[in-house]
């Protein structure tokens, strides 16, 4: 029987972003050559893609489970950011000369997309934009063999937004590629243990819970039927980590995106394994967000929010909303 505190849970979620979307607003320059832009963290100036497009999918989210468009400057201003700043992030293809982090802007602007296209209309401009995206990351996962990609290269983080994109768009060979690689790379069979995951070998960031974001793409994939609720509880409900996990980097976003994944296996499965482990991780972020403004620095040595893991709490946070929204 589902959770009764599932449908009520959508005012939590909403309270939440919209702390964490005014901390974001509040390093939103108004004016300058990165009008619109949000930075990293505070005092930061450096254009940053995908921290923008993160920020407009908090300030969408908040919109659609509020129903007030408290930040729509603020989204307007982003979204104007990431049309003109479109051609230098989102490239023809994942080739040798694209970004390390090319990948990850493309799936980001999918994921803020599908909040934003709830509530407006894309112009032209915009669709154009979001098409190559979707494009682009459809034939490097299609090509992709390696699947050891972490962070801005995670492929369960690029599979999940590929399919949700598809799937709202009625894109249907879209949709196919991203089935296609899911069964291909992750298939039914069990993820390894969260616990277990490498750290990522000398890199800065280490900021995903790949067996989260395998887990969110296989749900993507398959949604939320029998079979799926079955594989939940019977393969990933006894790897679940019963609280928060130590880690050596990124250790507050990673524990969100294990949250994240582990919000929405409840929900597609009903096992209160996944609501314990959900809740032990969460309450220990809600701890650390000392001020309680919604937002965290990615570990303890960081006192400054931090957009990307602030968004990742927000995630978190909205895995429970299933009214609807």
């Amino acid at each position: 029987m589902p959770d009764p505190r599932l449908k009520t849970y959508a005012p939590i979620a909403c309270r939440h972003l919209g702390l964490a979307g005014a901390g974001f607003a509040a390093r939103q320059p108004v004016a300058g050559a990165n009008r619109g832009n949000v930075p990293p963290w505070p005092r930061a100036d450096e254009p940053d893609f995908h921290g923008t497009l993160a920020a407009i999918w908090v300030w969408a989210r908040h919109h659609r489970l509020s129903g007030e468009d408290r930040f729509a400057g603020n989204r307007a201003a982003a979204w104007a950011f990431v049309d003109a700043q479109g051609k230098r992030f989102v490239p023809e293809s994942l080739d040798n000369a694209a970004s390390d982090e090319a990948a990850y802007d493309c799936a980001m602007l999918l994921v803020a997309h599908g909040a934003e296209r709830v509530l407006s209309p894309s112009d032209g401009r915009r669709q154009a934009l979001v098409e190559r995206a979707a494009r682009v990351l459809a034939a490097h996962l299609g090509a992709l063999h390696d699947l050891s990609g972490r962070e801005f290269k995670d492929p369960g983080f690029l599979a999940r937004a590929l399919i949700e994109h598809a799937r709202a768009a009625e894109d249907r060979g879209l949709l196919a590629a991203g089935h296609k690689f899911v069964e291909r790379a992750f298939g039914m069979r069990p993820p390894a243990p969260f616990g277990e995951e490498p750290a990522a070998a000398g890199g800065l960031f280490d900021f995903s819970s790949t067996t989260g974001t395998r887990v969110l793409a296989v749900l993507a994939a398959e949604g939320s039927t029998p079979f799926v609720g079955a594989w939940l509880r019977e393969r990933v409900a006894p790897i679940a980590p019963p609280a928060f996990t130590a880690r050596r980097q990124d250790e507050n976003t990673w524990n969100a995106c294990a949250a994240w994944a582990l919000g929405h296996a409840y929900v597609a499965s009903t096992d209160p394994t996944f609501l314990q482990s959900y809740t032990s991780i969460v309450d220990e972020l809600a701890r650390r967000d000392v001020d309680h403004d919604g937002a965290l620095g990615r570990d303890p040595s960081f006192s400054h929010a931090e957009t990307a893991a602030t968004f990742y709490y927000a995630l978190a946070v909205d895995a429970l909303v299933v009214d609807g929204h």
